[in-house]
Protein backbone atom coordinates (compact mmCIF):
# COMPACT_ATOMS: atom_id res chain seq x y z
CA UNK A 1 0.00 0.00 0.00
CA UNK A 2 1.14 3.47 -0.75
CA UNK A 3 2.00 5.77 2.13
CA UNK A 4 -0.67 8.26 1.03
CA UNK A 5 -3.35 5.54 1.19
CA UNK A 6 -2.25 4.45 4.68
CA UNK A 7 -2.24 8.07 5.77
CA UNK A 8 -5.74 8.63 4.36
CA UNK A 9 -7.12 5.51 6.10
CA UNK A 10 -5.50 6.53 9.38
CA UNK A 11 -7.00 10.01 9.12
CA UNK A 12 -10.47 8.58 8.41
CA UNK A 13 -10.22 6.22 11.39
CA UNK A 14 -9.04 9.05 13.64
CA UNK A 15 -11.91 11.34 12.60
CA UNK A 16 -14.47 8.52 12.99
CA UNK A 17 -13.21 7.67 16.47
CA UNK A 18 -13.17 11.34 17.51
CA UNK A 19 -16.77 11.84 16.40
CA UNK A 20 -17.85 8.67 18.19
CA UNK A 21 -15.99 9.72 21.35
CA UNK A 22 -17.50 13.21 21.24
CA UNK A 23 -21.01 11.78 20.87
CA UNK A 24 -20.42 9.41 23.79
CA UNK A 25 -19.17 12.25 26.00
CA UNK A 26 -22.21 14.33 25.15
CA UNK A 27 -24.53 11.51 26.23
CA UNK A 28 -22.50 10.95 29.39
CA UNK A 29 -22.55 14.68 30.21
CA UNK A 30 -26.32 14.79 29.79
CA UNK A 31 -26.75 11.77 32.07
CA UNK A 32 -24.54 13.37 34.73
CA UNK A 33 -26.50 16.62 34.59
CA UNK A 34 -29.81 14.74 34.76
CA UNK A 35 -28.58 12.67 37.71
CA UNK A 36 -27.45 15.82 39.53
CA UNK A 37 -30.87 17.38 38.95
CA UNK A 38 -32.62 14.23 40.19
CA UNK A 39 -30.61 14.09 43.42
CA UNK A 40 -32.80 15.47 46.18
CA UNK A 41 -31.47 18.21 48.40
CA UNK A 42 -32.14 17.13 51.99
CA UNK A 43 -31.17 18.93 55.18
CA UNK A 44 -32.12 17.37 58.50
CA UNK A 45 -32.02 19.24 61.81
CA UNK A 46 -31.79 16.89 64.80
CA UNK A 47 -30.65 16.32 68.36
CA UNK A 48 -28.61 13.27 69.35
CA UNK A 49 -31.13 11.99 71.91
CA UNK A 50 -34.31 12.29 69.80
CA UNK A 51 -35.75 8.88 68.74
CA UNK A 52 -37.73 10.44 65.87
CA UNK A 53 -34.53 12.03 64.57
CA UNK A 54 -32.99 8.55 64.45
CA UNK A 55 -36.02 7.31 62.50
CA UNK A 56 -35.70 10.23 60.07
CA UNK A 57 -32.02 9.51 59.47
CA UNK A 58 -32.77 5.79 59.01
CA UNK A 59 -35.50 6.68 56.49
CA UNK A 60 -33.03 8.49 54.23
CA UNK A 61 -30.16 6.06 54.79
CA UNK A 62 -32.27 2.97 54.02
CA UNK A 63 -33.28 4.50 50.69
CA UNK A 64 -29.78 5.64 49.77
CA UNK A 65 -30.88 9.28 49.77
CA UNK A 66 -27.99 11.62 50.60
CA UNK A 67 -28.71 14.16 53.31
CA UNK A 68 -26.92 16.71 55.44
CA UNK A 69 -27.53 16.47 59.15
CA UNK A 70 -27.23 19.30 61.66
CA UNK A 71 -27.31 18.70 65.42
CA UNK A 72 -28.87 21.90 66.75
CA UNK A 73 -27.47 21.31 70.26
CA UNK A 74 -23.89 21.06 69.02
CA UNK A 75 -24.00 23.58 66.16
CA UNK A 76 -25.24 27.05 67.12
CA UNK A 77 -25.28 28.21 63.48
CA UNK A 78 -27.56 25.30 62.63
CA UNK A 79 -29.78 26.10 65.61
CA UNK A 80 -30.09 29.68 64.38
CA UNK A 81 -30.89 28.57 60.82
CA UNK A 82 -33.49 26.12 62.10
CA UNK A 83 -35.19 28.79 64.21
CA UNK A 84 -35.26 31.15 61.20
CA UNK A 85 -36.82 28.45 59.02
CA UNK A 86 -39.20 27.00 61.60
CA UNK A 87 -40.73 29.05 64.39
CA UNK A 88 -41.88 25.88 66.17
CA UNK A 89 -39.67 24.10 68.62
CA UNK A 90 -38.76 20.48 68.25
CA UNK A 91 -36.96 18.13 65.95
CA UNK A 92 -36.61 16.51 63.54
CA UNK A 93 -37.02 19.30 61.04
CA UNK A 94 -36.34 18.49 57.40
CA UNK A 95 -35.93 20.68 54.35
CA UNK A 96 -36.40 18.51 51.27
CA UNK A 97 -36.00 20.25 47.91
CA UNK A 98 -37.02 23.49 49.61
CA UNK A 99 -40.11 21.99 51.30
CA UNK A 100 -40.07 22.33 55.07
CA UNK A 101 -41.32 19.38 57.14
CA UNK A 102 -41.67 19.62 60.89
CA UNK A 103 -41.51 16.28 62.70
CA UNK A 104 -41.03 12.76 61.38
CA UNK A 105 -43.44 11.71 58.64
CA UNK A 106 -42.51 9.12 56.04
CA UNK A 107 -45.51 10.16 53.95
CA UNK A 108 -44.49 13.84 53.99
CA UNK A 109 -40.90 12.91 53.16
CA UNK A 110 -42.04 10.75 50.23
CA UNK A 111 -44.26 13.55 48.89
CA UNK A 112 -41.41 16.08 49.14
CA UNK A 113 -39.12 13.62 47.35
CA UNK A 114 -41.87 13.14 44.73
CA UNK A 115 -41.83 9.39 45.36
CA UNK A 116 -45.51 9.30 46.28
Amino acid sequence: MKASTVLAITAILFVTQSVSFAATNSVVDKKIVMAAQDTPQVELYITSWCPYCQKAMSFFQSRGIPFTVYDIEKDQDAARRKSQLDSRRGVPFAVINGKQIHGFSEEAYLRALKLK
